[in-house]
Order: structure tokens, then sequence, then C-alpha cells
């Protein structure tokens, strides 16, 4: 797999936000909505040969860039997987590419956008979040944002596992409606499945 992923940001001249496509810490194309519809421009290297990757990879980064435009259910929505594979795979197989920065453990840390899309899917998949932290991402790495960090799991600990998903996903989902959506914010996510597993996204 690539390095490619999806960062989006704010640019006047495009009259909101675009995405951009990076690999090893370089711009290599942009995904921009027009009146038209939803394009992906790609740049040539420095030798001006276009760039190379595998398809599956790919997609799986320009699927990421139309959910943070917007695109909603069926342009976006990526096979799951196969039969018996355990939810957090999926999520991982869909959104690991998406992440803004990975810390010393593997730790991810996405877009607010990405977040939520990533909130969606647990949802529809039997994950509660259990976790949210807002940090900084900077060139050297990350910095928590103070009073943006939420043990959702300890706060609805106890009772069935239905409820408390639930609990737990829509307490997620209001605070991610308040938190910053600015290019630099990202959020680490922790989920918990129903057997009582806990897992770092």
């Amino acid at each position: 797999m690539s390095d490619l992923h999806a960062r989006d940001r704010h640019d006047p001249e495009w009259d909101g936000s675009v995405v951009d496509l990076i690999e090893e810490e370089r711009v290599v194309g942009i995904v921009y909505r027009d009146e038209s519809g939803l394009f992906a421009e790609f740049y040539p290297d420095d030798e001006g040969n276009p760039w190379a990757f595998e398809v599956a990879d790919l997609q799986r980064v320009l699927d990421v860039a139309a959910a943070m435009l917007g695109e909603e259910p069926a342009a976006v929505a990526a096979p799951l997987g196969e039969a018996g594979q355990h939810p957090v795979d999926a999520v991982a197989m869909q959104f690991d590419a998406a992440a803004m920065w990975r810390g010393p453990e593997d730790e991810g840390f996405y877009p607010p956008q990405v977040a939520a899309r990533i909130l969606g899917l647990c949802s529809d998949l039997g994950l509660a979040v259990v976790f949210m932290e807002g940090v900084t991402v900077h060139a050297g790495g990350v910095d928590p944002v103070p009073g943006h960090k939420a043990e959702l799991g300890k706060t609805n600990s106890g009772g069935p596992f239905a409820l408390f998903q639930a609990e737990c996903n829509t307490q997620a989902a209001a605070l991610l409606e308040h938190w910053p959506r600015r290019p630099d914010f990202g959020i680490a996510l922790e989920v918990q499945d129903a057997d009582g597993e806990q897992f770092v996204l």
C-alpha cells in the first residue's frame, strides 16, 4: 500500500473546500467540486511523469476525498469486506488512508469530516465510539487541544451493549458538531465491539 492519503483544506480560490491528495508529504493531486460534478486532477512529478497508484488504494482515497466534500452514500460506499470480517477491519479498510497523521503506536488522527463518516460506519457495524480526542496536527506530530477529549465509554458504562453503543455514538456525533473544522485539527478515535474489546483506529 502506498502512502497516498487525503487532506481537506479551505481554499477561497475554489469558493470552499478542496481535498489535496498527498503521497510522501507531497501534493500529487486535488479533488474538487464544481457545477458539473466532482473531479480529481493529478499533477506530474518533478520529471514530468505521471504518478502511478494501485487501483484499490487510489479508489479508497478517492472515496474518502468524496466523503470530505459531502458526496453521499452510493458513490462512497465501499464494500465492507468478506463475510466474517471483524467490523474494525472493515472500518480500517475504508478509512486508514485518510489519517492526517499516525502516532508511534499506529494510532490515526482523522479530519473532522472523516471522523464523522467513521462514526456513521461504526453505528452501522455495531461498534461503539468510546473515546475521542482532538489535536492540532503539525509537521512534528500532534498537540492535544484542551477541552477536546471525551471518555464516552466510561460515561456510559453498564447496561446492554445496544443501549451503550447508541448512547456513546449519539454523544460522539454531538461533540463532532461543535468541534473545530480547521485543516490542522485531527481526531483520534477508539471503538469497542459487542464483546467488550477495544480498538484504536
